[in-house]
């Protein structure tokens, strides 16, 4: 199945208010923030039109709170696909498509994220690079699992620039390339 990657749309950030308004709603009193991340969340970056989202907690104390509150909104818990301190959440009636995911604010998954975003805001070339990997893989890429292996290693060029240490580049390469 090809994957689909399309132009920057500023509606996204519409959309992604849309999607946690509820969220943040029911869920206010067990987290500490709900954040765009991903490619949508990059203001002309090219993308899969699909919103990502990371719920972010200080810690575990209310997970199974958060699981039965999501819940209540329609979601259903799919487990950690992989990814330590990171659960998934998916809705299958969704107006816009979204990954959900709670993350622990000091996670691994969660730093990946935020300092990825951070790198191509602030690395003009870098973000170009990383536009151009992506419209080109969505034409060459198998399957979306193929994709995502095939960005990994840019990704981790771009986080090493970050500062993140070896151990977790080593755990995110493990965790994509598997």
């Amino acid at each position: 199945m090809p994957v689909e990657v399309v132009d920057y749309d500023p509606d996204w950030a519409v959309w992604f208010d849309e999607i946690t308004e509820p969220i943040w709603d029911e869920l206010r009193d067990y987290i500490s923030g709900i954040v765009h991340v991903g490619s949508t969340s990059i203001e002309g970056m090219s993308a899969k039109p699909c919103i990502d989202i990371d719920i972010v907690v200080d810690d575990w104390e209310h997970f199974q709170n958060i699981v039965e509150l999501i819940e209540t909104l329609g979601y259903h818990h799919i487990g950690n696909l992989g990814i330590e301190e990171r659960e998934a959440f998916k809705y299958d009636t969704a107006k816009h498509r979204h990954n959900l995911y709670v993350c622990r604010k000091d996670s691994t998954a969660y730093r990946n994220h935020i300092l990825l975003k951070k790198h191509l805001n602030e690395n003009l070339d870098d973000f170009e690079r990383y536009k151009e990997l992506k419209m080109s893989l969505a034409e060459t890429a198998v399957d979306i699992d193929d994709y995502c292996r095939k960005k990994t290693e840019l990704i981790l060029e771009f986080l090493e620039a970050e500062g993140v240490p070896e151990e977790e580049i080593e755990e995110i390469r493990a965790q994509n390339l598997s």
